[in-house]
């Protein structure tokens, strides 16, 4: 069981030192989070349809499926806010956006800790 104040976190993303990256600056933010990195997005799908999760960072770019198809998969199982991150934003992604709500923000990687604080501040609201 959970803490209350502690935030279930995936991590959506083919390239492991992403997922280091990603976990050690929210545990900066905040020693408590969990953070589930997943390189397959089949297997985060899975984790995601069974284990409340309180936001999903989601890569764009995967061998073999658009980020955009997993975002449209994701509405589906689940109602967690989602942050996509893309090596470069182009402004065909930037206006793409729009189409998912539940698409909180749309970031370039590798995250700042600005970003990061940002988001976790979302969350707390």
């Amino acid at each position: 069981m959970t803490a209350p104040n502690e935030f279930r976190i995936v991590s959506i993303d083919d390239d492991k030192i992403q997922h280091i990256l990603l976990k050690k600056r929210v545990l900066l933010i905040d020693s408590s989070a969990q953070v589930f990195p997943f390189e397959e997005p089949t297997s985060a799908m899975d984790f995601l349809g069974s284990n409340k999760t309180d936001l999903i960072f989601l890569d764009l770019n995967f061998p073999g499926i658009s980020g955009w198809d997993l975002l449209q998969k994701l509405k589906e199982i689940t109602d967690a806010p989602v942050v996509v991150l893309t090596g470069n934003i182009s402004r065909e992604e930037q206006e793409k956006i729009s189409e998912f709500p539940q698409a909180i923000r749309l970031l370039e990687k590798p995250i700042s800790n600005d970003h990061l604080s940002e988001i976790f501040e979302f969350l707390k609201s």
